[in-house]
C-alpha cells in the first residue's frame, strides 16, 4: 500500500469516528497514525514515521505496538537509547511482545554488546509461535562468532539453515565461521551455497577464491576471482582479485 492510500484511509478512518465514544475516538486515531508511521518506516523515512507514531504515544500510550514502532523509529534514526526505552515499554504493557526482545537483541549486537544480545535472542527462540526464527538463529550466530565461539556460531547457523535452506546469508556467515575454525572444505561448500543463492554478493565471491586459492586449487580460484572483477570493476575487492590473478599467472597455475 502506497503512502498516497494510507492517507486516504486516514482520512476516511477520522471521519468514521463521529459516532465513537471518546475513548474509542483516541483508540482509533492512535491505530490509524500507527499505520502510517509504519508506512513511512517501510519507505525510509524513520523521521516522518516518529512524528506519526509520536501521535499515535498522545492517543493510546497502552498499546505496545505504538512502542514498539517509536523503537523502530528511533533505531533507524541510530537513537539506540531511545529505540530500548520503547522497546522495554512495549515489553512492561505486554511481556510476551516477543519481537521487542528481537529488536532489542539487535540492538545489543549492532553495538557490539554480544552477551545481552544472546540472552535476547534465546528469548525468542523460547516462543514456539515466532515466524521467523531462522533469523534470530543467524543473528545469534553472528553474536556467537563475533564474541570468537565459533563452536556454537555453527551450531546457530546450521539451526537456522535447517529450518530455512535458501537462506544465502546464513550460508555465507557458516562459511566465515568454518574458515576461521580452519574447516576449508566446509567453508568452501558453504561460499559455493552462498553464491547459488546471492550471486552477487562479491564477499562470497571474494571468500572462496581465496580458499581455493590456499587450497592450491587454481582453476576454481581463478573463476571465483574472475567473478569478482566482473561484478565490481574498479572497487577493492576486484584490486585485490586481479592480484591473486596475477600472481597465479606468473607462477604458471
Amino acid at each position: 500500500m502506497n503512502l498516497a492510500k494510507s492517507l486516504l484511509i486516514f482520512m476516511s478512518g477520522l471521519l468514521l469516528l463521529g459516532g465513537c465514544s471518546a475513548s474509542e475516538q483516541n483508540r482509533q486515531k492512535a491505530v490509524l497514525h500507527t499505520r502510517l508511521g509504519q508506512q513511512y518506516l517501510q519507505q525510509g523515512d524513520p523521521t516522518s514515521a516518529l512524528r506519526e507514531l509520536m501521535e499515535a504515544q498522545k492517543y493510546n500510550p497502552d498499546d505496545p505496538s505504538v512502542h514498539y514502532g517509536l523503537g523502530w523509529a528511533y533505531s533507524a534514526k541510530g537513537l539506540f537509547p531511545q529505540a530500548l526505552e520503547s522497546y522495554r515499554e512495549a515489553l512492561r504493557i505486554d511481556p510476551k511482545y516477543t519481537e521487542a526482545h528481537n529488536a532489542i537483541g539487535a540492538i545489543h549486537l549492532e553495538m557490539g554488546q554480544y552477551d545481552a544480545a544472546i540472552s535476547e535472542f534465546e528469548i525468542v527462540l523460547k516462543d514456539l509461535l515466532y515466524q521467523t526464527p531462522y533469523y534470530v538463529m543467524n543473528n545469534q550466530g553472528w553474536a556467537y562468532y563475533k564474541k570468537g565461539n565459533l563452536r556454537r556460531a555453527i551450531e546457530s547457523y546450521q539451526k537456522a539453515l535447517a529450518l530455512k535452506p535458501d537462506f544465502g546469508m546464513a550460508f555465507y556467515n557458516l562459511g566465515l565461521a568454518y574458515r576461521d575454525n580452519r574447516q576449508p572444505a566446509e567453508a568452501i561448500k558453504a561460499f559455493r551455497n552462498t553464491v547459488v543463492l546471492a550471486p552477487t554478493l562479491i564477499d562470497a565471491h571474494m571468500q572462496l577464491g581465496i580458499l581455493h586459492f590456499n587450497e592450491q586449487q587454481p582453476a576454481d580460484a581463478r573463476k571465483s576471482f574472475q567473478e569478482v572483477i566482473r561484478l565490481a570493476p574498479g572497487s577493492d575487492n576486484a584490486r585485490l582479485a586481479q592480484q591473486y590473478l596475477d600472481f597465479l599467472k606468473k607462477s604458471g597455475k
